[in-house]
C-alpha cells in the first residue's frame, strides 16, 4: 500500500474537486438514510388514518380529523419523493465530482508515464517488452483511477450509510439489530473471496488475451512471410489453440460471475426473512412497531450495496496497489544518458566538427566490445565515410553522435566540448539521423516527411522528397503526399521507405546528417540519383555515410574501415585502393559484379 501514497500530491492538487465530492458523498447517504425515518412514521400513522376514515360520518369535526389525516400521511409521500430526490442529486454531484477528479488524475497520470517513457534511455527498453509498457500505461493506470474515483466514493458514502443505518437499528432495537447482521459478515466475506476470485481469474484471461493479440499481430505483420512460405493452416491452427484456451478462461470467469448472484440474493432474502420473523415477534410483544419492521427492511437493502461494495473496494486497493508499483518501476527509472547543462546555446549555432577520442564501448547486456581505442577527427562541412563487415561496430559508432549510446571510453565531442556536456534537445535537432531499421508512422507520407521538421510547409516537403528521389514515385500515387503508408510503411517498397526516411532527415537542413546504410535498399541508378543530391551537401554540413557499397562512400573527404570495432584502414578512396587492403578488395569485387550485371 506504500505506493499508493505517491498519489497524495494528487488529492491535494484536485481538493477543489474531492472536498466537495466527499461532502456530496455524506449529504447523499444522509438524505438515503433519512427515507427509512420517514417510511416508519408513515406507516405507524396508517391505523390513524384507517380510524379516521372509519369514524367518518359525515360531521365537520369528522371531516377535519379524517382531512388531517389523510394530508398528513400524503405529506409523508411527498417527504420521501423530496429526500430521494435529495440523495439523488447529490449522488449526481458526487460522482460529477469524484469521478471528474480520477480522470483528471488518469490524465496527469498517463502524460506523467507517456513523458518519461520518452526521456527514458535505449537500454531501458532493451530491458522491457513492449508489451509490456502499453500494458501499463494502459490497463494499470485505470486500475490506479478506479481506486482513486470509484473505491474513494464508495468508501466514504458506506462508511456514512452503514454508521448511521447501524446507530439508528441499535437506538430502536439491539436485539433485532444483531440478528439482522448475522447474515452481513457472510455476505462481506463472500465479496470478498468473489472478487479476490473474480480478479485472479480476470488477470489469467487479461494474460492469454494478450497472447492471442500478439498471436493476431504477428500473422498480419509478417503475412508477406505466412504466404510465401504457405503456411496459412498452420497459422490457423495456432490461432484455434490460442482462441479456444481463451474460451475456455472466458467460461471460468462466467461461472464465477454467474455464481455471485444467487449467493448475493440469498443472503439478502436471509437478512430480509429475520428482519420479517424475529421483528414480528418483537411487535407482538409491543417492543416495536409495524413501522420498524418496514424501517429495517430498508436499512438491510440500503446496507447491502455498501456491504457487497467494500470487498470490491479491497480488491479495488489490491490492484491499484499492484499497478501503482509498476508504473512507480518507471517513474522511478533514471535515464543512463542524462541531457548536458554545460553548453547553453541554440542547434543554429552548431558548426558540426565531430572528434571521436579513444572511443571504446562493450554491449551491456552480452559484454562484448563492439568498439576500441576509436580515434576521427571529423572537420565542420567534411564527410566521413564508414565501411566494414557486418557487425564491425559501424551503427554503434554512428549511435553515439545523437547519443544514443554513450560511450565506456573516451569521448565523443562535437566543436570541441564534450558531446555529453550538450543539452540533449540541442543537440539532436542539430542532427538528421536515417537509421539502418527503417521505421515509417500508420499516416500520410507528407506527415511521415514533416516529422523531421513539424513546421514545414508544403513546398519544403516536395523540396526534401525531390532529394531524396521521392518526388517522381510520389507523384504516382492516387493520393500523392495524401497516400497513406500503413502501418510501419507496409504499403511502400523498402527503397521508398529508405528514401521516404532520408527526406524526413533532409527536411532538418541539419547541420549533421548522418545516414546509417541508408540507401541499401535501392537499386544503383536510384543511388546516383540520391547522392547527386547529396553531394550538394558535402562541404555545408558534415555528412557521415556508412554504407557497404563504394560507389556511396568513394567521394568522402575520408573513409574508415572497421573491423571487429577497430579501425584497420583509413584515408581517400584513391588511397585505401592503392593500399591493396580490405577496401580495395571490396572494391575491385563490386566492380566485378557490376560488369557481370551490365554483361547480362
Amino acid at each position: 500500500m506504500h505506493s499508493l501514497r505517491r498519489l497524495n500530491v494528487y488529492y491535494w492538487r484536485y481538493k477543489h474537486l474531492f472536498v466537495p465530492g466527499l461532502l456530496c458523498a455524506v449529504a447523499s447517504a444522509i438524505f438515503a438514510i433519512t427515507v427509512p425515518m420517514v417510511v416508519r412514521e408513515a406507516i405507524d400513522s396508517v391505523p390513524r388514518f384507517v380510524a379516521a376514515y372509519k369514524a367518518f360520518d359525515g360531521t365537520p369535526l369528522a371531516s377535519l380529523v379524517y382531512t388531517k389525516a389523510f394530508f398528513s400521511l400524503a405529506g409523508f409521500g411527498v417527504i420521501v419523493l423530496v429526500l430521494s430526490l435529495g440523495s439523488g442529486l447529490f449522488s449526481f454531484l458526487m460522482r460529477q465530482t469524484l469521478v471528474v477528479a480520477s480522470r483528471h488524475i488518469e490524465y496527469d497520470l498517463r502524460n506523467r508515464l507517456y513523458d518519461k517513457l520518452q526521456a527514458l534511455s535505449h537500454d531501458f527498453y532493451l530491458k522491457h517488452a513492449t508489451g509490456d509498457l502499453i500494458t501499463r500505461s494502459t490497463s494499470d493506470i485505470e486500475h490506479v483511477r478506479r481506486y482513486i474515483g470509484p473505491a474513494v466514493m464508495y468508501t466514504t458514502r458506506a462508511g456514512v450509510v452503514i454508521a448511521t443505518a447501524l446507530s439508528v437499528m441499535f437506538w430502536i432495537s439491539p436485539r433485532l439489530t444483531f440478528f439482522t447482521l448475522i447474515p452481513m459478515p457472510f455476505l462481506a466475506f463472500s465479496v470478498f473471496f468473489v472478487a479476490r476470485m473474480v480478479h485472479t481469474r480476470s488477470d489469467e484471461l487479461q494474460q492469454q488475451y494478450s497472447s492471442l493479440t500478439s498471436q493476431v499481430q504477428e500473422a498480419l505483420s509478417g503475412i508477406r512471410v505466412l504466404k510465401a512460405y504457405a503456411r496459412e493452416e498452420s497459422e490457423a491452427e495456432a490461432f484455434d489453440k490460442e482462441s479456444a484456451a481463451y474460451r475456455h478462461r472466458s467460461l471460468r470467469l462466467a461461472v464465477v460471475e454467474a455464481a455471485w448472484r444467487p449467493v448475493f440474493v440469498t443472503l439478502v432474502g436471509a437478512s430480509t426473512l429475520i428482519v420479517v420473523w424475529v421483528g414480528g415477534s418483537l411487535a407482538m410483544a409491543g417492543e416495536i412497531t409495524i413501522g420498524n419492521i418496514a424501517e429495517y427492511i430498508i436499512y438491510v437493502a440500503l446496507m447491502t450495496w455498501p456491504v457487497a461494495a467494500m470487498g470490491f473496494v479491497i480488491t479495488m486497493i489490491q490492484r491499484a496497489a499492484a499497478s501503482m508499483s509498476r508504473l512507480n518501476e518507471i517513474l522511478d527509472a533514471d535515464p543512463t544518458i542524462a541531457s548536458g547543462q554545460g553548453v547553453p546555446r541554440k542547434a543554429s549555432g552548431v558548426k558540426g566538427r565531430i572528434t571521436f577520442r579513444g572511443v571504446g564501448f562493450a554491449h551491456p547486456n552480452s559484454g562484448v566490445k563492439a568498439l576500441e581505442d576509436i580515434n576521427v577527427d571529423v572537420p565542420a562541412g567534411s564527410t566521413l565515410a564508414i565501411v566494414g563487415r557486418t557487425g564491425s561496430g559501424k551503427t554503434t559508432l554512428v549511435d553515439m553522435i545523437p547519443r544514443l549510446l554513450d560511450v565506456d571510453e573516451g569521448r565523443v565531442e562535437v566543436d570541441g566540448k564534450d558531446i555529453r556536456e550538450w543539452p540533449l534537445d540541442v543537440l539532436r535537432e542539430a542532427i538528421g539521423y536515417v537509421p539502418q531499421d527503417v521505421f515509417l508512422f500508420s499516416d500520410t507520407v507528407a506527415d511521415n516527411i514533416a516529422f523531421g521538421r513539424m513546421q514545414a510547409d508544403r513546398e519544403d516537403v516536395r523540396e526534401a522528397a525531390a532529394e531524396a528521389d521521392l518526388l517522381d514515385t510520389i507523384d504516382t500515387f492516387k493520393h500523392g503526399f495524401e497516400t497513406y503508408v500503413g502501418e510501419r510503411g507496409i504499403t511502400l517498397s523498402g527503397g521508398q521507405k529508405q528514401r521516404a526516411s532520408i527526406a524526413r532527415a533532409l527536411i532538418r537542413k541539419p547541420r549533421i546528417l548522418v545516414l546509417d546504410d541508408a540507401l541499401s535498399a535501392v537499386d544503383v541508378n536510384t543511388e546516383r540519383t540520391i547522392l547527386g543530391h547529396l553531394r550538394e551537401h558535402f562541404g555545408k554540413r558534415t555528412v557521415i555515410i556508412v554504407s557497404h557499397r563504394i560507389s556511396a562512400v568513394q567521394d568522402a573527404d575520408q573513409i574508415i574501415v572497421l573491423d571487429e570495432g577497430h579501425i584497420i584502414e583509413r584515408g581517400t578512396h584513391e588511397q585505401l585502393v592503392s593500399q591493396g587492403g580490405f577496401y580495395a578488395s571490396l572494391h575491385h569485387k563490386q566492380q566485378l559484379e557490376q560488369e557481370v550485371e551490365a554483361y547480362l
